[in-house]
C-alpha cells in the first residue's frame, strides 16, 4: 500500500508542532500536520477551511513551505513523495520575522511599509501591501481562477475607509488651516491613476498626514501654540485608529481587528479571543479572529470595531449610545455592562429610564428585522469605486428609495443589490448574515388609499397633494423616521505638551498627549439643514469642541529642576472667518443619517417644523427655534471670544457665552462652518424656507404631538423622547 495512505512514522518531540509529541498517521503538508491533526478515528480535525468557495492551499495565501524534503520530491499518481523522508520543521515551514519584527499588529502604516512583505503576508495575507498577490489573484494558483478579486483589491486602498481623509479635511477647514474643504491629506500617500473630472468631490492625490509638532516658543504659523495646531496634534494622535492600512491599536475590547481586506472579512470577537479548533492558536491571548474563516458578509459587530465614533452609527443602529462619562448619566439608566473601546462597563447606555414603559434608544428596525450593514451598503459603498473621494457624503451611494421606492414609483431589483428579488409580485430581500427573507415595504403602497398597507398618517406626512407636492420631494426619509440621534455638546480637548504620544500615521513619538471629555448628550434634537443632495435632513454637531493647551513653565522648571506645566490657553474654540469678514467659532455641524430608523418616530410630529396656533407667535416657538437652528439656552458654554482683535483670552474680560445648539442667528447668519460644498453646498435653512414652514399650521387631529416643558428654553434634558403610540422594546 502506498505509504501516503498508511501510518508513516511516530515522531517524538515533533519540531513542526513546537515540541508536542504528534502521531503522524497520514502524510500531508506541514501546515495540516500541525494545524489539522488526526483524531483517534483517523479524521482530520483542527483549523477551519478559510476559503471554501475555491480550493486553496495554506501557502497560496500565507506563503511559507508546505513540503520539506532534504532529498528529491517526486510527483506520482499517489501524490508527492520524498526519496529521503519528509521533514517536519516549524522554522523551515513558517516565514520568520526579521529582527524586532515578531509582533507587528501595533505598528503604524508607515512602520508596516518597512516590514518584510513575505513576513507580513504570512501574518495577514489580506494586508494591502500583499493583497494584490493573494486576494487579488496575483499568485500562479489564484490566477487559475480568473484573477479572483483584482478589481476590488485595486479599488479598496483608495476608498474612504482606507485613507479616511474625511476625518481631517473638513476639520482643518473649520480651523482656518485650508481655504477650501477638499481632500489634501490621508492615512497614506495615494494617487488616482484614472481621475475623472466629472466627479466634483474626488481629488487626484492624497499625502500622508504628518503635521509638525507644536513648539510653544515658535512664532511660525505651522508650529506655534495655537488652537489650529493643537487640533492637528489631536487628529494625528487620536483620529487615525480606524483606517485599513494598519491593524489599529488592538488595545481594547471592541477594537480588535486585522488590516486590509482582513479588517472586515476576518471576524473578531469583542474580547479578541479565538474560538478556532486549531490546536496551535493560543485561546488565552489576543488578538485572534474568532475562527480561521473568511466572511463574505461581515456582521455588524465587525463593522462596529471601527464605526463607534464620529456619527456613532454602529452603536446607534443596535440601540445603545455613549454616556457623557462618570457622574453625568441620567437617573434610572440601564447600561450595556461591557467595557468596550477603552471605556468601562457603565459607559454605554441601553435604556435611558428603566421606570417607564418604552425604550428611548430603540435599535434600528432593519437590525431588529435581522439585517446587517452589508444588506444596504453595496460593494461600491464599502470598497469604493477606485477614485479618491475626500468625503463620505460623496462616496456612499445607498438611498432609502433604492429598496422602498418613492411615493410615486415602486423600487425595482437592481444588479448592484444581489440580495433583492421579486417573488410573487413582491420585492423581497435576502439578508446576507442571518439568511432571512424579508418583504420590503413600498412607500407607494403606504400612501395609496385601498392598499392593504395604506396608512392615513403616512398619507398625511408623505402623500402627494393637489398641487403635486410631497414632503418626500424636499426631505430625506430619515428626517422623520429617525427614532433618535446623539448630539454632543460641551466637548473639551486638552493637549499636554509635557507628555508624549505616537503619531498614528507614522508611529513617531512627539510632545502632545490628547485627552477629551463632554458635558451634555442630547438624543432628541431635530436641527434641520440642507444636505449635499439639496434635501432637508437632520444634523448633528461635528468637531464642536473647546481646546486647552498645556505646556512647560520654563522658569519654574529651571528653578525646581523638574518639569513644571502651565496652561498656555484654556477652553478656546477654533476661529473661522467667512468671506464677508465675520469671525465665528469654528464649530461644525453636519447632516447625517443616524441609522436609528423606526416605523413610528418622535420626529414625525408636525409641530417639529410647523406652527401651532398663530404663525406670528406660535405656541411651539421654542421647539421651532431648535429645529430651524436658532438654538436655545439649554447648553451655555463660557469660553474665549474669538471675535477679539488679538489672540488673548483673559478668563474675565475676553470670554463670551456660546449657546451650543445654535447654528445660525435669527438674521440668518451662520454660526457654524459646514464645509461640505460638493456637489451641492450643505447649509442651514434660509429665512425664506423657515418662513414658509412657520406659515403652515399644524392640522387639527395631527397624530403626534410634542409636549413642551415649562422650562424648555433652559432645560438641557428637553426635548424628551416621547412614545408615539407604539411601545418599543429592545
Amino acid at each position: 500500500m502506498n505509504t501516503l495512505c498508511r501510518i508513516v512514522v511516530v515522531l517524538g518531540l515533533l519540531s513542526a508542532c513546537s515540541g508536542r509529541i504528534e502521531e503522524v498517521v497520514l502524510h500531508r503538508s506541514n501546515c495540516e500536520v500541525c494545524h489539522q491533526p488526526l483524531n483517534k478515528a483517523g479524521k482530520a480535525e483542527g483549523i477551519e477551511d478559510i476559503h471554501p468557495w475555491v480550493a486553496l492551499e495554506c501557502t497560496d495565501c500565507h506563503g511559507g513551505h508546505p513540503w520539506i524534503c532534504d532529498g528529491t520530491i517526486v510527483e506520482t499518481s499517489g501524490g508527492k513523495q520524498c526519496d529521503t523522508g519528509w521533514v517536519y520543521d516549524q522554522t523551515r515551514a513558517h516565514v520568520g520575522p526579521g529582527s524586532g519584527e515578531a509582533y507587528i499588529r501595533n505598528l503604524s502604516s508607515a512602520q508596516l511599509d518597512n516590514i518584510d512583505q513575505e513576513y507580513l503576508r504570512f501574518v495577514n495575507p489580506g494586508d494591502f501591501r500583499v493583497a494584490n498577490y493573494t486576494c487579488g489573484g496575483g499568485s500562479a494558483k489564484a490566477g487559475e481562477f480568473g484573477g479572483c478579486h483584482s478589481t476590488i483589491v485595486d479599488n479598496v486602498p483608495r476608498s474612504t475607509m482606507a485613507h479616511t481623509s474625511g476625518e481631517i479635511t473638513v476639520a482643518r477647514y473649520r480651523a482656518g488651516i485650508t481655504e477650501y474643504p477638499a481632500g489634501e491629506f490621508g492615512a497614506v500617500d495615494l494617487l488616482d491613476p484614472n481621475p475623472d473630472p466629472d466627479i466634483t468631490c474626488a481629488v487626484e492625490e492624497l499625502t500622508q498626514y504628518n503635521p509638525p509638532p507644536i513648539d510653544q516658543s515658535s512664532t511660525d504659523v505651522s508650529t506655534a501654540p495655537t488652537v489650529a495646531n493643537a487640533q492637528e496634534q489631536y487628529m494625528v494622535k487620536s483620529c487615525f485608529r480606524c483606517h485599513l492600512n494598519d491593524f489599529g491599536e488592538n488595545k481594547f475590547p471592541g477594537d480588535f481587528r486585522s488590516s486590509g481586506c482582513s479588517a472586515c472579512h476576518m471576524v473578531y470577537a469583542d474580547d479578541g479571543l479565538s474560538r478556532s479548533l486549531d490546536p496551535w492558536v493560543n485561546k488565552q491571548t489576543v488578538p485572534h479572529p474568532i475562527t480561521h474563516e473568511l466572511k463574505t458578509a461581515p456582521p455588524v459587530d465587525q463593522c462596529v470595531h471601527c464605526h463607534y465614533r464620529g456619527g456613532r452609527i454602529g452603536i446607534s443602529f443596535q440601540g445603545y449610545r455613549e454616556s457623557a462619562g462618570a457622574g453625568l448619566n441620567p437617573p434610572n439608566v440601564d447600561v450595556l455592562g461591557l467595557g468596550l473601546h477603552g471605556h468601562d462597563a457603565n459607559y454605554y447606555i441601553t435604556d435611558e429610564d428603566t421606570t417607564n414603559e418604552w425604550d428611548e434608544t430603540p435599535m434600528d428596525v432593519h437590525f431588529e428585522a435581522g439585517m446587517h450593514c452589508v444588506d444596504c451598503h453595496t460593494t461600491v459603498d464599502v470598497h469604493g469605486d477606485g477614485h479618491l473621494h475626500s468625503d463620505t457624503q460623496c462616496a456612499v451611494q445607498s438611498e432609502c428609495t433604492d429598496c422602498h421606492g418613492t411615493v410615486r414609483e415602486y423600487a425595482q431589483p437592481d444588479p448592484t443589490r444581489n440580495n433583492l428579488e421579486t417573488i410573487d409580485g413582491k420585492l423581497m430581500l435576502r439578508t446576507k448574515v442571518t439568511n432571512k427573507l424579508l418583504e420590503v415595504t413600498q412607500t407607494k403602497d403606504v400612501v395609496t388609499v385601498g392598499n392593504p398597507k395604506f396608512s392615513a398618517a403616512g398619507k398625511l406626512a408623505m402623500g402627494v397633494n393637489e398641487q403635486g407636492f410631497s414632503h418626500t420631494d424636499t426631505m430625506e426619509c430619515y428626517t422623520c423616521h429617525a427614532g433618535w440621534m446623539p448630539s454632543c455638546y460641551g466637548c473639551h480637548v486638552e493637549i499636554d505638551l509635557t507628555k508624549e504620544k505616537n503619531y498614528q500615521t507614522t508611529g513617531a513619538l512627539a510632545p502632545g498627549k490628547p485627552t477629551g471629555s463632554r458635558r451634555w448628550i442630547q438624543l432628541n434634537d431635530l436641527v434641520l439643514m440642507r444636505n449635499t443632495d439639496g434635501l432637508m435632513a437632520p444634523s448633528m454637531p461635528a468637531e464642536r469642541f473647546f481646546m486647552t493647551l498645556v505646556g512647560v513653565d520654563e522658569e519654574a522648571t529651571q528653578e525646581r529642576g523638574e518639569t513644571v506645566s502651565k496652561t498656555l490657553f484654556a477652553t478656546k474654540p477654533r476661529s473661522f472667518t467667512f468671506d464677508d469678514g465675520r469671525t465665528v467659532a469654528g464649530f461644525g455641524q453636519r447632516t447625517f443619517n443616524p441609522h436609528t430608523t423606526r416605523a413610528r418616530s418622535q420626529f414625525m410630529a408636525c409641530d417639529r417644523c410647523h406652527s401651532v396656533g398663530d404663525p406670528s407667535q406660535p405656541d411651539n416657538q421654542v421647539l421651532l427655534d431648535i429645529t430651524f437652528g436658532f438654538g436655545s439656552q439649554r447648553f451655555p458654554q463660557q469660553a474665549c471670544d474669538v471675535t477679539n482683535a488679538d489672540d488673548s483670552c483673559d478668563p474675565v474680560t475676553d470670554t463670551t457665552v456660546y449657546q451650543l445648539d445654535a447654528i445660525q442667528t435669527h438674521e440668518g447668519k451662520p454660526l457654524v462652518v459646514v464645509g461640505h460644498p460638493d456637489p451641492i453646498e450643505s447649509r442651514p435653512l434660509t429665512l425664506d424656507e423657515i418662513e414658509k414652514m412657520r406659515n403652515v399650521l399644524v392640522p387639527v387631529g395631527a397624530p403626534y404631538k410634542t409636549v413642551i416643558a415649562p422650562d424648555a428654553l433652559t432645560n438641557p434634558n428637553w426635548p424628551k423622547n416621547q412614545p408615539t403610540g407604539v411601545k418599543t422594546t429592545r
